[in-house]
């Protein structure tokens, strides 16, 4: 599966230029972990770990759930992987060892009312 995070950046940055208040806030985050993961896929691991954290951090806010969109999962996922971007900029692991970047999952709470 090819990622489109270059693509991500560019639709999240049009949705929270539109939005208010706490969503607009969950774009940015959604806005930082996409440009993080552009960075790692282009070998800026400094840049990526950067983004990643901030976007981490923003997301966490949001917990357990936003939108639909369960974020405790996401949380750890990057979590996971911003410790696999220290351990390449520590010489500890290549970067092909790094975690595949997670999908969003939905939340099942409001599907079926």
């Amino acid at each position: 599966m090819k990622r489109k995070f270059f693509e991500c950046h560019d639709l999240f940055e049009e949705i929270w230029m539109s939005e208010e208040g706490s969503d607009a806030e969950f774009f940015r985050a959604l806005i930082h972990l996409a440009v993080g993961c552009y960075h790692m896929k282009n070998g800026n691991y400094r840049g990526a770990k950067s983004q990643l954290i901030k976007g981490t951090q923003k997301l966490k806010l949001f917990e357990p759930e936003h939108l639909e969109i369960l974020i405790s999962p996401l949380v750890a996922s990057f979590r996971d992987i911003i410790l696999d971007v220290e351990r390449v900029l520590q010489g500890h692991i290549k970067a092909d060892e790094i975690r595949d970047v997670p999908m969003m999952d939905r939340s099942t709470k409001n599907r079926f009312q």
